[in-house]
């Protein structure tokens, strides 16, 4: 599903994500946050460490543990083809998806949220996990409130 080593972007994805992308973004915008990842990422493609430098950011009042918790969940849906790293392609597809209109993608990426060991089924003990380690985004979004 991601790009192959090396292959970052070429103009048919740009084309493809300016088209199908709901969010608005033109061809000059997906190519501008193209070149903002190359910027970032010269090997095209992101790493864990890095990832998990963004979450630490977008989630400051989280401990470590919670941190760490939430990054593996997240980091799991960005990873389509489960490499161990996030490439431009993953990272967009994964932002049209959540910013889309197609309520069968959405929810395919919200039943690979709870999916947590990739098995195509989500147990008990999966749901607990989840919502366990979810339950601060709840309280911390309610205390901004």
């Amino acid at each position: 599903m991601g790009n192959k080593p090396g292959t970052v972007f070429n103009d048919q994805m740009v084309a493809d994500f300016s088209t199908t992308c709901t969010s608005g973004l033109t061809e000059m915008q997906v190519r501008e946050h193209c070149i903002h990842w190359l910027h970032q990422h010269p090997s095209g493609r992101m790493k864990k460490k890095c990832f998990k430098k963004m979450m630490s950011q977008a989630l400051p009042h989280f401990s470590k543990e919670e941190a760490e918790k939430m990054e593996n969940h997240i980091f799991r849906i960005y990873d389509l083809n489960q490499d161990g790293f996030i490439d431009f392609h993953e990272f967009m597809t994964v932002f049209m998806v959540l910013t889309g209109d197609q309520p069968k993608s959405v929810l395919e990426k919200m039943f690979r949220i709870f999916d947590v060991k990739s098995t195509g089924t989500i147990t008990k003990e999966e749901m607990l996990i989840l919502v366990t380690d979810m339950h601060k985004l709840i309280r911390e979004n309610e205390t901004d409130e």
